[in-house]
């Protein structure tokens, strides 16, 4: 498994990025260049939003007096969190996006990696104060957990497909065709909630913790099929030398998110009831995304983490 990681980090690290940015210039169709702020210069850079921090109380208050707040991610979603394969160190759009939460509450922040099912079970037991992983807003989770606005790199819909051997392409048209198959799902993730919702009742949905693990999965036929969000599947696609292709990238097949609601964007996750740190986590990520730091981040990700930078 180690082996098979390695040789996919070495292609991921071959992929191009981009975007249309003014940042960015298109050399062909399929390539891009990325010309903006490299990554560790950005998050020395990134700024920080402009919040007032003169009366609060509570787990806010614990977290200004103790000089750094603690952030749970589970670093295997390049471009969102991944560990960068020559230093080691976890980077990513959501690491920026923490660096600027962490600037805009004049303090640190530290990082607590583990893997994605015990990111939010962090939250419970005290170990972190923020979880930043790539979440997406569930009904579950807002139950559980107080949930911030959403955030995004671009205005684009979101989607979410999934990622077959190439030689099972022409296998596949609608979600109804993986009646009675196997497909991995990371365990609470959105994926999860999308295959138990809409895949055939006889599908037998396999949880998987780290995205490695789901890769040897399917390469070595334990399941079928993976489900992953559009971008995903299209780097590791792109990354397999024609070994897997992406349902969305070439039939267009996605799960209905319409059921769902208007959910859009990524959130950051902290622990139910304290609301007084999640409204100056909302102050923080509202003038995010306004002033188009977000953008800067994403991309200063994609170049890091040398993946293509969306699905479209």
């Amino acid at each position: 498994m180690k082996k098979l990681l390695v040789i996919l980090l070495a292609l991921l690290l071959l992929c191009a990025c981009g975007t249309e940015d003014d940042t960015q210039e298109e050399i062909s169709e399929d390539t891009w260049v990325y010309e903006g702020v490299p990554y560790d210069e950005l998050i020395k850079t990134i700024g920080k939003a402009d919040v007032d921090l003169s009366n609060v109380s509570g787990k806010l208050q614990e977290i200004l007096d103790r000089g750094y707040i603690i952030v749970s991610t589970s670093p295997d979603y390049p471009p969102a969190e991944f560990v960068d394969a020559v230093t080691g160190e976890v980077k990513g759009a959501d690491i920026l996006v923490a660096q600027y939460i962490a600037n805009s509450l004049g303090i640190d922040f530290k990082l607590e990696t583990m893997d994605f099912a015990g990111v939010l079970v962090a939250l419970d037991t005290g170990k972190s104060d923020l979880a930043i992983s790539g979440l997406g807003y569930k009904e579950d989770r807002a139950e559980l957990y107080e949930l911030s606005v959403g955030y995004y790199y671009s205005d684009t819909d979101d989607h979410h497909t999934i990622m077959v051997p190439a030689e099972d392409v022409d296998k596949y048209n609608s979600l109804e065709d993986f009646a009675g198959l196997t497909i991995d799902a990371q365990a609470n993730s959105l994926q999860q909630m999308y295959c138990e919702d809409q895949l055939p009742e006889d599908c037998t949905i396999n949880l998987f913790v780290t995205m490695d693990q789901a890769i040897l999965d399917l390469q070595t036929g334990k399941v079928d099929a993976v489900a992953f969000d559009a971008t995903t599947a299209k780097n590791y696609a792109e990354s397999s030398g024609g070994m897997f292709v992406s349902l969305y990238q070439e039939k267009e097949l996605q799960f209905d998110l319409s059921m769902y609601g208007d959910y859009a964007g990524t959130v950051v996750a902290c622990k139910k009831g304290e609301t007084e740190l999640m409204d100056v986590i909302n102050q923080i990520i509202t003038q995010m995304m306004a002033e188009g730091k977000y953008t800067d981040m994403y991309y200063a990700a994609c170049d890091a983490a040398g993946v293509s930078p969306g699905e479209e």
